[in-house]
């Protein structure tokens, strides 16, 4: 088909003329027409693609939709699930489209409230620490390669975006918690730092941007959490990475109570700098204290009860009596303690606090009481248990959970709710032979028009699949060791380069002890140790490293060349037999759902773990599946899903 946009995919075009090294692939010129088409069509407003690893769909479908967006005055909303693709737009692919189009566009990215740095919590911290001679400088954790500055003050002053991403820090430092803009506790047009607000000036710059970058989880976050809407208007969304689209949405409707986030409400010093604002106001504060005293033991009864009725991660399929009632205690504590705050409430609401430094102090108030509010509605949404099966319910350790099981409605009605006259959705696996039902099915999205566009690469020249049947189940004695053990074997024969995804936190801890116990030719690079970015740098850098990580380095992983020439899958990942939301689907769906949902879902998760391998022409490897079932399960055609190549099996004696 013949557009336009076609000089840029021939096989002298403009992509071959500008990028050294580029590979002319006509299934990226397919894809681009389409595109464009469906862009030009006033018939159709929805198309779904899949595209596979290698195909350069990032390009095809960026070229036709900024080129047409810029003509016609509209604004394109790009979504992706991973911060790998959202950096690589940013940061590569944007700018050489620039060049590429020779127009000039702005472009940017907006992340979540929790990645900027919330300038009211980190004064109050810094204050807190220089009260207590704490010296708030993080030394040499916050040191890096990208010239972070170690002083947090210093940066504070400094950063230009607030982007808590610049500090370089693991992503599970506690810093963020203090300190991140999240949600809750946001003081709005009453917080005294608000006229340098971070999040407030992302969003500002936003609306000049003709391409906005952003993910699924922000999306939905904004459509689902009362917000309304997405906080930047447009007109044309590309979804990429779009068989993430379920999980997002789940993710973004999970209500979750966790007894710590409690016990921080509830805390005498969270109220203490209110006390002069209540007595001003005539309130009882030695009741009030009392009634607050009251909450924090019968939250604490509460989840004492929940541990010991509820095993973690286990499902909760009905309701608990016993469990419900201590939840409706503690709703009753809070109700009783907020009413000694009534009057303050209503005198907020119509206004009645002139005076800024008090507008200020009630504004925190209010807030703070609004997310005990959500608390307890989130304690007794998930003792409820109302929705069962169509949501599932557990406990998370320290919390209690709860998310919808089919977000297909979730989904179409945040679509819907926007209204973008376009809609592109992409993915290297939606369909299952050209089949797109499944995905369908869990999304609710009914495409217009639909494409699968074949392979550039010779899967059985370059690459091969070997199946590894370790002798043992997921949950036998020995599994883990046995795992790390071959995993150890594989990447010693392959001097490093590889990639490993596994599917537990757990057995990822195991594998990287057992790689660490002594010094190797290669470098070792942990989930966890690093923030994702800087872990894919130095695999990518290091052509010798090994890379352990688990399901969210699935996707969004591009690694060409000798960096990468094995990739190691402990095993089909299907979800574990007792996860609440998988024991839900079984009861909603019943003896059908392992076939209708488990499996589907399976294949198309782990066809994204293999395509992370052969990224070019050039590419070659092999791809280790540690589960013997891929192979002696027929019925569930595990190697009809990937791509076809030369197949060995391999099996591990006791």
């Amino acid at each position: 088909m013949k557009t336009p946009i076609s000089d840029f995919f021939a096989r002298d075009g403009a992509l071959r003329r500008r990028f050294e090294g580029y590979e002319h692939r006509p299934q990226q010129g397919e894809l681009a027409a389409a595109v464009y088409d469906f862009l030009a069509s006033s018939e159709e407003s929805t198309m779904a693609a899949e595209a596979p690893p290698g195909v350069g769909k990032t390009f095809a479908v960026l070229i036709p939709a900024i080129s047409m967006a810029l003509e016609k005055e509209k604004r394109v909303l790009f979504l992706t699930a991973s911060i790998a693709l959202q950096e690589q737009l940013i940061d590569k692919d944007l700018p050489k489209l620039k060049s590429v189009l020779n127009k000039d566009f702005a472009f940017g990215l907006l992340k979540g409230r929790s990645n900027y740095i919330c300038l009211r919590r980190a004064s109050m911290l810094q204050m807190s620490n220089a009260a207590n001679q704490i010296n708030f400088s993080f030394g040499e954790i916050a040191v890096t390669e990208t010239g972070a500055p170690a002083d947090f003050g210093q940066w504070i002053e400094e950063t230009q975006t607030g982007d808590l991403a610049e500090l370089s820090l693991s992503p599970s430092h506690p810093l963020f918690y203090q300190i991140s803009a999240g949600r809750s506790g946001c003081m709005g047009t009453a917080c005294p730092f608000k006229w340098r607000c971070f999040i407030a000036r992302s969003y500002r710059e936003a609306q000049d941007w003709q391409v906005v970058v952003a993910n699924y989880h922000l999306f939905f976050s904004h459509i689902l959490g009362g917000h309304g809407s997405f906080p930047v208007e447009y007109d044309w969304l590309v979804c990429d990475e779009a068989h993430r689209i379920p999980e997002a949405a789940r993710n973004a409707s999970r209500v979750e109570a966790d007894a710590g986030d409690g016990e921080a409400l509830l805390r005498p010093r969270a109220v203490s700098g209110f006390e002069p604002l209540l007595t001003s106001e005539l309130v009882d504060v030695p009741l009030f204290k009392e009634k607050m005293d009251a909450c924090r033991k019968s939250r604490a009864a509460l989840f004492e009860l929940a541990e010991a009725r509820f095993n973690n991660g286990e499902g909760i399929t009905e309701r608990d009596d016993e469990a419900l009632r201590k939840a409706k205690e503690f709703s009753d504590c809070l109700e009783n303690m907020q009413r000694t705050l009534r009057l303050v409430d209503e005198k907020y609401r119509v206004g009645g606090f002139e005076n800024a430094a008090n507008l200020g102090e009630a504004t925190a108030l209010i807030n703070w009481l609004g997310e005990l509010s959500e608390y307890r509605r989130a304690v007794m949404w998930c003792l409820s248990v109302e929705k069962f099966p169509l949501w599932g319910y557990w406990r998370a350790h320290d919390a209690l959970a709860s998310a919808p099981v089919v977000c297909a409605d979730i989904i179409r009605d945040a679509m819907s709710s926007e209204g973008p006259d376009k809609i592109i959705l992409i993915s290297a696996t939606l369909s299952l032979s050209g089949d797109f039902s499944y995905w369908t099915r869990e999304t609710g999205i009914q495409p217009d028009r639909t494409l699968v566009v074949a392979s550039p690469f010779d899967y059985e020249r370059q690459m091969e699949l070997v199946v590894v049947d370790v002798g043992l189940s997921v949950g036998a004695s020995g599994y883990d060791d046995r795992i790390a053990k071959v995993v150890e074997r594989m990447c010693d024969e392959n001097k490093g380069r590889s990639l490993v995804l596994l599917s537990s936190n757990r057995l990822l801890h195991a594998v990287a002890d057992r790689m660490r116990r002594r010094a190797r030719d290669y470098e070792i690079l942990v989930q966890g140790d690093l923030p994702q970015r800087e872990l894919l740098r130095k695999f990518r850098e290091i052509e010798s490293s090994i890379l352990i990580g688990s399901v969210s380095f699935r996707d969004g992983v591009d690694i060409p060349g000798e960096a990468l020439t094995q990739v190691i899958i402990d095993r089909i990942p299907f979800a574990h037999p007792s996860d609440p939301l998988n024991q839900a689907r079984d009861v909603l769906e019943g003896r059908n759902a392992f076939m209708t949902a488990s499996l589907p879902s399976a294949k198309i998760f782990l066809r994204q773990a293999v395509g992370r391998l052969i990224r070019s022409s050039q590419d070659h490897g092999r791809v280790a599946i540690l589960d013997g079932r891929v192979l002696t399960k027929k019925a569930w055609n595990i190697p009809g899903s990937l791509p076809k190549c030369k197949i060995k099996r391999l099996t591990v004696e006791g």
